[in-house]
């Protein structure tokens, strides 16, 4: 790769931040966003775009992001129960059985970003494999809910993109909270009312945080960057029951239309946290 560190500018303009390098002139930085329907989002309002209009023309980003898909080289495919702030409290027997390929490991953009010449490489991957039939599954090998293949596959990806002709840095995501709509349980959930999707509440609030940090360290990524914490996860996740979870209601969990997938305005949260977690690192 061998690119150089350049000085790090940051322009204010009516309460907005760019990043912006010293040496426009420079071939810009290909950073590659490897992740799921989070990352895929929705156009210009995605955290790739808002990512591209902090760092500035200094960098080239590209979501390769694909909904629905795993970090499990064996993940499956599952979208049921979807929820929403209309049917917030979700019936786990509502579940429907997976089945199919949703690893991410088989798809054109990951091909993709082995045949590119990256400079950085972002990972916000788990949030599907924390689904109940991935997380507790087959797939993710055993003891049941250990997280053992999980963290072997990821593993195994930070070591592959890191071993890439150009030697990339590669950030480990921590993916944004999941948070139940149903005031009934409170943000946790609890045996018979499942989050979005058939989410492990576990997974994605107390297993991550953890695991994916250990993980990076084990397989020698270059950063974590918390986007978790940047969107009040802790807090979101100790709320009481019967706390309103509501996006215009004041909570500290306004982010997400689903208990999955961010606002836009939380969006622009998440590609400020990558935008500082790249340059803490530079």
């Amino acid at each position: 790769m061998g690119f150089c560190v350049l000085v790090l500018l940051v322009c204010c303009s009516a309460g907005a931040s760019t990043l912006a390098w010293a040496d426009p002139a420079a071939k810009p930085i290909t950073i590659h966003t490897v992740g799921d329907s989070i990352t895929v989002a929705d156009g210009a309002l995605d955290y790739p775009n808002q990512l591209q209009a902090l760092l500035g023309a200094g960098y080239n980003v590209t979501n390769q992001g694909v909904s629905g898909h795993t970090m499990l080289n064996s993940g499956l495919c599952a979208a049921t129960p979807a929820g929403s702030w209309r049917r917030p409290c979700l019936d786990i027997a509502d579940a429907k059985p997976c089945s199919g390929n949703c690893s991410y490991w088989g798809t054109p953009q990951y091909q993709a970003v082995l045949d590119a010449d990256p400079d950085m490489i972002t990972i916000m991957l788990g949030t599907n494999d924390a689904k109940g039939c991935n997380w507790f599954g087959p797939p993710n090998g055993s003891p049941a809910g250990a997280g053992t293949q999980f963290a072997a596959d990821y593993t195994r990806m930070i070591k592959t993109f890191k071993a890439l002709p150009s030697h990339p840095k590669v950030y480990v995501v921590l993916p944004p909270p999941g948070i139940s709509q149903c005031t009934l349980t409170g943000p946790m959930g609890n045996a018979s009312i499942c989050l979005a999707y058939n989410m492990s509440f576990d997974a994605i609030n107390q297993v991550f945080p953890v695991l994916q940090r250990q993980i990076a360290k084990d397989a020698g990524a270059d950063g974590v960057i918390d986007v978790w914490s940047a969107l009040n996860g802790t807090a979101c996740t100790k709320l009481p029951a019967g706390v309103p979870l509501d996006h215009f209601k004041g909570s500290p969990c306004p982010h997400t239309a689903d208990g999955i997938h961010p606002y836009s305005d939380a969006m622009a949260t998440v590609a400020q946290t990558i935008a500082k977690g790249i340059a803490a690192v530079l």
